[in-house]
């Protein structure tokens, strides 16, 4: 198995602790950190690996990376509930960056275990980088509906894409900073745009009240729903249509797993950051979209205006020219440097992946900057791949087809260890954050709920339309097989030795017979000693 590990010139490398001593190995990541830290990083070292990421993030930081109307927003958020719970529980276990991948390895049969860990890290590389390309895209989108407000300029999609590119850009440069300096800059960002969302919620029904504009009825908010759509029927899949902008905006809040490694008191504090995201996100989308519901007296005329941006035009109706384009650039502008939280996050999958063996070039994509403290190389790996991802924002369908893809590329990576938990039995073992009896029925819920967000999510714009979503996501999991079968030689998959002797540990701290700091200890030293 390879690890992180500290090396002269700065970098953190991949390379196996075999040939340093145990204090050489993990003396510069346990003596330096206390408490519930010191715990963690015993716990990754207890899975085979050496730490390599300075926990310098909190749940604070951990809500600050992520950041339809009325029923169309409270009945998909409902539905991703368990989602979130399920995800959290996991993390709670196994609080470690390889995410996804490295849960749906430790939770399936040991025989699977390969095989199932290379399929989805290859899958979970490649929808990361359709999920940094979708932000990217719906950020540039929104810079040049401001531009457009401000100067009546038409954006094309090739613009379009080249806008997104700058966005990723800036992006990656954001990564040079270490991460201490990153975490305050989104702290800020996030503190920014809570309190923005907040303001906003306040200031439009003001601002409508005083131009004596009617507000809707609640009978017309909460109880009337009409298909705008020739396309698909409104007893249909028109109705499941309406949930993909909260799927989509509310995306985010499983973050806090990527950068478990990084997280004091992993255990604890990234399940309460997802939580913690996933209902300030429900919560002030909820706000926001009951604000803009009750300020639309007229649904018809807005719908038909022709920007296709229904909420710009309410914010110019309220606020004209100088103020929609002054509020939506500040609001842009701190949307675009937040972002970098995502791929923050996500280049740490990449880099725990490539830990493991997964990718081409694993020892230098698996680098952890020590400066930094961030994966660089990781980072520019994502960055070429939403690049090419970013491509498709040259269709005629560019929105649809770019979100529709990082939606469904997300549910299945949710999905597949949540599945595996069902059926895992005594390779599950529960971490502090843990819903008991409960436990087993919300992560089948989460199975079925991402199944149906699957199944409609599937369907194209218009019914004269190959399914062309359905057509990438096809290819990327063709793609990942065909790596498998061809490509993964030099991949070993999980320690489960080291695993199996984890959960048993575990099981006695469970039991009280035992106390867990005990338990990564005694696991650390043992591991040195079988290497």
């Amino acid at each position: 198995m390879a690890h992180h590990s500290a090396t002269r010139d700065g970098v953190a490398e991949t390379q196996g602790i075999s040939g340093r001593s145990y204090e050489e190995s993990i003396g510069s990541t346990t003596i330096r950190t206390a408490g519930g830290d010191t715990i963690e990083n015993g716990t990754i070292s207890a899975f085979g690996y050496a730490p390599a990421y300075r926990r310098v993030l909190g749940a604070l930081v951990g809500v600050a990376i992520v950041m339809a109307l009325s029923s169309g927003w409270i009945i998909p958020n409902l539905m991703m509930l368990p989602q979130a719970i399920a995800i959290a529980e996991l993390c709670s276990s196994m609080p470690v960056n390889g995410g996804f991948y490295w849960w749906s390895a430790a939770l399936a049969p040991g025989r699977f275990s390969r095989p199932v860990a290379f399929i989805v890290g290859w899958f979970n590389v490649l929808s990361l980088a359709t999920g940094l390309a979708a932000f990217a895209y719906a950020i540039a989108a929104g810079l040049a509906e401001t531009i457009t407000i401000a100067t009546e300029y038409e954006f094309s999609n090739a613009e379009l894409m080249g806008i997104s590119m700058g966005v990723i850009t800036l992006w990656a440069s954001l990564m040079l900073l270490r991460l201490e300096n990153v975490s305050i800059v989104m702290i800020i960002t996030a503190t920014f745009l809570g309190l923005s969302c907040i303001g906003f919620i306040i200031a439009l029904p003001v601002r409508h009240s005083m131009l004596d504009i009617p507000f809707a009825s609640a009978e017309d908010v909460f109880g009337s729903f009409k298909n705008y759509s020739s396309n698909w029927p409104e007893t249909g899949i028109a109705v499941p249509f309406s949930f993909y902008g909260a799927l989509f905006v509310n995306s985010i809040w499983a973050a806090p797993a990527y950068v478990a490694e990084e997280t004091h008191d992993a255990r604890r504090e990234a399940p309460k950051a997802i939580m913690e995201s996933f209902g300030c996100t429900a919560i002030l989308g909820l706000g926001i979209c009951l604000t803009f519901a009750f300020c639309i007296p007229d649904m018809d005329a807005v719908i038909a205006d022709k920007t296709g941006y229904p909420f710009f035009v309410i914010v110019y109706n309220h606020c004209g020219g100088p103020g929609t384009v002054a509020l939506l650039l500040l609001g842009s502008v701190f949307s675009t440097i937040g972002g970098s939280g995502m791929l923050l996050t996500y280049a740490t999958q990449v880099a725990a992946f490539a830990r493991d063996g997964g990718l081409p070039y694993s020892s230098y994509l698996s680098r952890i900057h020590q400066r930094t403290n961030m994966p660089l190389m990781a980072t520019g790996l994502l960055l070429c791949l939403s690049y090419l991802f970013l491509l498709l924002s040259l269709s005629s369908h560019a929105s649809d087809i770019v979100y529709s893809l990082a939606t469904l590329a997300s549910l299945i990576i949710w999905a597949t260890p949540i599945t595996f938990r069902l059926f895992a039995r005594d390779r599950w073992v529960p971490g502090p954050f843990y819903t008991g009896r409960f436990s087993w029925t919300i992560h089948l819920l989460g199975v079925l709920t991402s199944a149906y967000f699957l199944i409609t999510r599937a369907f194209p714009p218009t019914k004269d339309e190959l399914p062309l979503t359905i057509i990438v996501v096809l290819g990327v999991l063709v793609a990942s097989v065909l790596a498998y079968m061809f490509g993964s030689d030099d991949f070993k998959g999980l320690d489960l030795v080291a695993l199996e002797s984890w959960r048993h540990n575990n099981r006695h701290c469970i039991e009280g017979t035992v106390d867990f700091a005990d338990i990564v200890r005694q696991s650390t030293v043992d591991q040195m000693i079988n290497k």
